[in-house]
C-alpha cells in the first residue's frame, strides 16, 4: 500500500508499505479523506518533538473497516469510523472527570500512533477500548474528517459558553475560524463577526452565509469590532490566531460580563501576553482557555454534519491524492484554501 511518511521538517517521503494486519484488539480502516491541519503544516515546517519520525501522519480522517479484530465488538467490517484522535488513559483523575484531553499521558495518532496519510490505517488498540473510535451517522460523506478540528470547536465553545441570541467574533478566518463561525451560527448566536487580514482567506469567508467579515489589515481591530456592535463589545470573542496581538485585542473587544476564549496556541518560545487586568477586573470578563477535544465533542461535531449545520462546501476547498500531500501543505502555507483533503485511495481528485 502507498503511505505518506514524515521524516522531518521539510522531509514527507511517499513509500510503499506492508499493508496493516488486524490484531485480536484493533482494526485496519481504509482512508477515505485525511484533512490537513495546521499540525500538518508545522510538522513540516519546524517539526515537534513529540512526532518521532519515521511516522505517518495526518489525524483529521474518516474511513471504512475492513478487517476487524475478534475483540472488537463495536465494529465490524463495512462500517464507516472517524476518530477522537488524543487519547487519554481512562485511569487518571482528569480523565475521570470526563476530560481525556487533559490527560498528562495523552497518546495522539499522527504522534504516538500512524496516522491517516495512507491507503490504510491499524486503528490502535487503545482509540478502540477508549471510545475514541466512533460510527459516522448515515449520511455523512468525506466531510466526516472535518470531524475532528470541529470537535475542537465545540469543546471551545461550550467552555466560552457561546448560545442563542450573541454576538461572536471570531479572529481568522482561517479552517478553524470558519469552523467556529458556523459552529458559533449552530449553537444560536444572533450575529457572527469574523476579522481578518489575508486577502485569499477574506474573500473565501465571504462565501459563508450570515457571517459579517471584517478586513482588519489597514485599520484598528478592536475599534472596528466596537463600532460594529455600536461600542458596546462582543458577548464572546473567540481568539483563534494564533497571534498574541490578537488574543491581547479580544479583550478589548468584549463586552462587561462577556468571555474570551484563548484557542489558538501561541509559539513555545513566545507564549506571554500583556492585558490590562483592570479592563477584566471591572469587566467582569470570564478569560478561558480550550485545548484538543473528547469523543462526546467528536460524536456532537458528527451531529452537527449530519444535520447540515456546518457548510462543508465552503470551508473544504480542495481535494488532492496522496501524491499530491506536499502541493496541498503549500498551499495550506500560501493560504490560498481552507480545509485540503487527502484522498489515500483516488488516484486523481478533483
Amino acid at each position: 500500500m502507498k503511505a505518506m511518511v514524515y521524516y522531518g521538517p521539510g522531509a514527507l517521503r511517499l513509500e510503499e508499505r506492508p499493508a496493516p494486519r488486524a490484531a485480536a484488539d484493533t482494526m485496519v480502516v481504509r482512508i477515505e479523506a485525511c484533512a490537513i491541519c495546521g499540525t500538518d503544516l508545522k510538522l513540516f515546517t519546524v517539526g515537534n518533538p513529540r512526532c518521532k519520525p519515521p511516522r505517518v501522519i495526518g489525524h483529521e480522517l474518516v474511513g471504512e473497516v475492513v478487517e476487524a479484530g475478534r475483540e472488537v465488538g463495536a465494529f465490524a467490517v463495512g462500517d464507516r469510523v472517524t476518530f477522537a484522535t488524543s487519547i487519554g488513559c481512562n485511569r487518571c483523575e482528569l480523565c475521570g472527570r470526563g476530560l481525556q484531553n487533559l490527560c498528562p499521558e495523552l497518546r495522539c495518532i499522527s504522534y504516538d500512533y500512524e496516522g491517516g496519510f495512507q491507503e490504510l490505517m491499524e486503528a490502535p488498540a487503545a482509540a478502540i477500548a477508549g471510545g475514541n473510535a466512533i460510527a459516522v451517522p448515515d449520511g455523512v460523506g468525506v466531510e466526516a474528517a472535518l470531524s475532528e478540528p470541529l470537535s475542537c470547536v465545540v469543546n471551545a465553545q461550550k467552555i466560552a459558553g457561546v448560545g442563542p441570541g450573541d454576538t461572536v467574533v471570531v479572529l481568522s478566518a482561517g479552517p478553524l475560524g470558519c469552523l467556529h463561525a458556523e459552529c458559533a451560527k449552530a449553537f444560536g448566536a444572533a450575529r457572527v463577526i469574523v476579522t481578518e487580514v489575508a486577502p485569499p482567506r477574506l474573500a473565501l469567508a465571504r462565501r459563508l452565509d450570515g457571517v459579517e467579515v471584517l478586513d482588519v489589515s489597514s485599520g484598528d481591530a478592536v475599534a472596528m469590532v466596537r463600532e460594529a456592535t455600536a461600542g458596546r463589545g462582543a458577548d464572546v470573542v473567540m481568539a483563534v490566531a494564533p497571534v498574541a496581538e490578537a488574543q491581547e485585542q479580544a479583550i478589548e473587544m468584549v463586552r462587561k460580563g462577556g468571555a474570551v476564549n484563548l484557542f489558538g496556541s501561541l509559539p513555545k518560545e513566545a507564549p506571554m501576553l500583556r492585558i490590562n487586568a483592570r479592563t477584566v477586573h471591572y469587566g467582569q470578563i470570564a478569560i478561558t482557555g480550550a485545548s484538543d477535544s473528547r469523543p462526546c465533542d467528536v460524536v456532537e461535531a458528527l451531529g452537527l454534519l449530519a444535520a447540515g449545520k456546518i457548510n462543508t462546501g465552503v470551508i473544504i476547498t480542495d481535494r488532492v491524492p496522496l501524491e499530491r500531500l506536499v502541493e496541498g501543505i503549500e498551499m495550506m502555507r500560501r493560504r490560498e484554501g481552507l480545509k485540503i483533503l487527502v484522498m489515500p485511495n483516488e488516484e486523481a481528485a478533483a
